[in-house]
Order: structure tokens, then sequence, then C-alpha cells
């Protein structure tokens, strides 16, 4: 998926608390404009151009859909652009304030667009909509002059829009490779520690039940000593190609020196034991002899409701007995798992 594609959430999100405010500080103004004109005579259409915008203002705050997320901003800016036009078009004296009233709303939404596409849809609708309320009075013949506000106030709020999305995004691109980089495990390229408990907290929060496998790389050290720490590295990243390539729903990372951890986000026990006999068979032939290396494993079966700490102690309880029956092998509640005879 492309970057920008995966800020868009990031970017709402943060946008979405000052648009809000923006649009109520519009409600403000809309309802303002007829509470202290004396002469204003509330009728059936401004009382739908209320309702609208409360309602966009509503579902525009609420929806996590970026499409309909978009749209609503648009369908915002014009639906008070209406209603502005609708009391100016009514009341001779206010459209004096056409003029500053269109700039004002072109320029200040310019950055409460998640897009200078969106924003130029959004400005161009605002003038074309306050237009023709200005074309009498006051401002009767100087069409070229409303034209250079027009050109002025859009261009003014394009370059506004442009680099402030530019820049937003390049932060978040940022943020979000130091991010990757806080959460990957330098030498294997799969998460590290820090990472890989967090997913597990979300998991059990989230009341998923599966299996939490714990693997530890047997005689780590003593290869390590006998090999050199080349061929330990080399070790190590075989590990996690083994574990990149294990067919199944599940996540995985470096836990530890040579320990790792497997969550499988499925709770059938048969499934949980092909996988990891499979996986124990792949690590076997994953490095060829005299560097090929075997692990132990410890599963333990975690649930909704579960603390960590507990799964963690009895995956850790079942990698013992894994370590004392002879290494290369899976516990799972103390019992030695075997291949189902065929």
């Amino acid at each position: 998926m492309p970057a920008n594609l995966k800020l868009r959430p990031r970017m709402r999100r943060l946008l979405s608390p000052a648009v809000t405010q923006a649009e109520w500080i519009g409600i403000i103004a809309w309802v303002g404009i007829w509470l202290i004109h004396p002469a204003m005579q509330f009728d059936l259409s401004m009382l739908g151009v209320t309702i609208g915008l409360l309602l966009v203002c509503r579902v525009h705050s609420k929806t996590a859909n970026f499409l309909l997320w978009r749209m609503l901003g648009v369908a915002y800016i014009v639906m008070l652009s209406v209603g502005f036009a609708y009391v100016i078009g009514l009341n001779q004296e206010l459209r004096i304030y056409g003029l500053p009233l269109a700039v004002t709303l072109v320029v200040g939404s310019a950055i409460l667009f998640i897009s200078v596409q969106d924003y130029l849809v959004g400005a161009l609708l605002v003038w074309s909509i306050l237009w023709s309320p200005m074309q009498a009075d006051i401002y009767a013949g100087t069409q070229a002059y409303l034209l250079i506000f027009c050109a002025s106030s859009v261009s003014i709020g394009f370059i506004l829009s442009y680099s402030y999305l530019k820049n937003l995004r390049s932060v978040l691109l940022v943020e979000s490779e130091f991010r990757a980089l806080a959460e990957t495990d330098y030498l294997t390229s799969i998460l590290n520690r820090r990472a890989f408990m967090q997913s597990f907290e979300q998991l059990l929060d989230s009341g998923q039940a599966g299996y939490f496998i714990m693997l530890d790389i047997d005689s780590f050290k003593a290869k390590n000593d006998l090999y050199g720490h080349d061929v330990g590295d080399k070790i190590l990243r075989a590990m996690a190609v083994c574990l990149k390539n294990a067919k199944g729903s599940h996540s995985f990372g470096r836990i530890g020196g040579e320990e790792f951890g497997v969550l499988l986000q499925d709770d059938d026990p048969a499934f949980a034991r092909e996988f990891v006999l499979g996986l124990l068979q792949a690590i076997r032939s994953s490095v060829a002899a005299p560097h090929n290396y075997t692990c132990s494993a410890g599963m333990a079966r975690f649930a909704p409701g579960d603390e960590l700490s507990a799964v963690l102690k009895m995956a850790d309880k079942n990698l013992y007995g894994a370590k004392r029956n002879g290494k290369d092998c899976v516990h799972l509640n103390g019992v030695l798992l075997q291949p189902v005879a065929s």
C-alpha cells in the first residue's frame, strides 16, 4: 500500500478535532446572524440549513469512513455558504458583507481539508454560491475587482493547503519510519520484544483466544562460541525466516537473545499442534550442517480475561519441560506433543 494511503487515517484523526471546532464556529456565526439582526424572519429555509449544518457536523465528527469524511467537509462549507447567501439576498444592508464573508470562508478553510483537490472544489463552490448576492447594490459594476479577490483568496488558500498538507505528510512519514525502527529487531527485521508484547496485550484485550508459543534455540551459546558470532547471527536470521514462512494466522517477534514468540490467533488445538510441529521441522532444515540447529518450544493457550504474565509463565514452564525432555520438541500443559498418527 502506498505510504500516502497508509497516512490517511492518521491525518483524518489529527485534523478531525480542528475541523469539528471550525464547524461549530461556523454554526455559531450562522445562528448569531439571525439572532442579532432585528428584522430577520426565521423561516423553513433557515431551519433546514441549521438542521443540515448540525447533522453534517455530527456525522462528520463520528464517521470513520475516509471517503464520507472528505465529502462531508465539502458538503458543510457548501451548506454554510448557501445559508449565508440566502440571508444576504433577503437583507440589502447585509450585502456589503458578501465579499469579506467569501474571502474568510475560502482562506479560513484552507487547512481544514485533507486534500488540495477537496479544498479547491469547496473554495470554488463558495465563490459561485456567494457571487450572485454580490452583483447588486454596493458591488454592482465591480466584477473585475471581485474576480481579483476571488483569484487571490483561492490562490492564497491553495498555497496554505498545499504547504500544510505536504508538511503534515512529511512529519507523519518520518514518525512512521521512526516507529518502525523502534518496533523492529535490527538483526532479524521482525518485531522486537516491546512491540511483540504490546501486540500480545492488544490481542488479549480484544477478547481473542488462541495459543502462544515460546521458542528457544537449543545450545545457541555453544554454537556461538564454537563457530563465532557471524554464524550465530546467521542462525537468528534463519529462525526469523522460518517464522515468516510459516503458514497460518499468526504474528511473531524476537523476545530475547535466542528466544522468539509466536501468537496463533486460532483456538483450534489440532491447528496449533500441526503449526508448531511443522515449524520445528522447518527450523531443523533451515541451515545446512554443520551450522544446523533445533528449537525447543513451550505452548500456552490464552483466552479472554487471561493475564499476560500468567500466559508467559505457563509457556515458560512448558518450554522448560521441553528442554528437560531432550530439546527439539514442544510441550503443552506439561505434555509432549507428538504428530497425529496417520
